[in-house]
């Protein structure tokens, strides 16, 4: 009797044993699992961490540009568009406020330097390129080129080219005779050197005026109808202030204000020789059968030593006028939408 219970208590004693032994190998099992699933998780989450990361490297979406500018630059197809240019310079305190008012707005223009001035101030020829405006020739001293002859004119040309091009780093390719005045040698000349010659449909007559409010009005009045390449000096300060006035208020109404070479893209293509008036008004050497013709209501013929005076022909082959007063001349275009 007393053996069988000793017995049976021995059996318990293993089997106590065994279960003790089995929860621990079950204990240590569930630990190693626990722990291989944290590695094998902690591994997952920094390998994901890294693909999303390279992904969105990998991924990063490019800047996407306004739908509104076009294949020719800064230029809007849709807007109308205003070539404002500026002869005689570089000036000094006008052409620094008109070069920095025009950039503070969005807007450029072209500007035909006289040789002597660039050599004068070729820091403002500087800040004018790097404002993103174009630079074209007007010529060394302001000497009609008919007085100088072919080989005359040749020397002033390529000397200010030279001289444009060595503080700007600009190449020009348009040239503004001075007092707009040429004939058929000329204008042979400037294709064969592979300028184009560009004159004017409005001008301003800022230099006789010397008012900011009389250039305003001129601008204004005068200059919005697209495809206009008006006249100005930026010499005055207050052509800087008339056309910065002028500029704000045509802003506003959807004009845009470009280069030359900006607005003969949008309207055709750059011809050396060919004489450009307007965007709507040119013709090529040996021709003179306009693309399109003004329509002159009054003209008149005025003169001054700081004046430009025009002898080009309309598509009619009569003389457009020696000077194109801004007050007195109306001149309507097709519509440059």
């Amino acid at each position: 009797m007393w053996g069988t219970e000793v017995k049976k208590r021995n059996q318990t004693k293993w089997i106590i044993i065994v279960v003790s032994v089995l929860l621990v190998i079950a204990t240590v099992v569930v630990f190693v699992v626990a722990g291989n699933k944290d590695d094998n998780t902690e591994e997952t989450t920094q390998t994901t961490a890294v693909e999303e990361t390279t992904k969105q490297q990998t991924t990063k979406p490019k800047p996407t540009e306004p739908t509104t500018v076009d294949s020719r630059g800064s230029t809007d197809s849709v807007k109308k568009m205003i070539a404002l240019c500026f002869d005689d310079g570089p000036g000094t305190d006008s052409t620094k406020k008109l070069v920095t008012g025009l950039k503070e707005r969005g807007a450029k223009a072209t500007f035909f330097e006289l040789g002597q001035m660039v050599s004068e101030n070729p820091e403002m020829s500087k800040l004018i390129a790097d404002s993103g405006c174009e630079i074209g020739i007007h010529g060394y001293d302001h000497s009609t080129f008919p007085s100088l002859g072919v080989d005359g004119t040749k020397k002033q040309i390529s000397e200010t080219a030279a001289l444009i091009e060595k503080h700007t780093g600009q190449k020009p390719t348009h040239v503004r005779p001075p007092e707009g005045s040429y004939n058929d040698d000329i204008q042979k000349l400037l294709m064969d050197m592979g300028y184009d010659m560009i004159m004017w449909n409005v001008d301003t007559i800022d230099w006789k005026t010397r008012d900011a409010s009389a250039v305003y009005n001129a601008v204004v009045s005068n200059g919005a109808d697209g495809g206009d390449i008006l006249c100005l000096h930026d010499i005055y300060d207050t052509t800087a202030d008339g056309v910065l006035k002028a500029v704000d208020e045509l802003m506003a109404k959807g004009y845009q204000f470009v280069t030359i070479s900006e607005l003969q893209a949008a309207r055709d293509k750059f011809v050396p020789g060919r004489i450009w008036l307007s965007a709507h008004e040119f013709y090529d050497y040996g021709s003179k059968e306009n693309v399109a013709t003004a329509s002159l209501s009054k003209t008149t013929a005025q003169s001054g030593s700081n004046g430009n005076s025009q002898s080009a022909k309309s598509g009619s082959g009569k003389t457009a006028g020696a000077k194109q007063d801004a007050t007195d001349v109306e001149i309507t275009w097709p519509s440059d939408s």
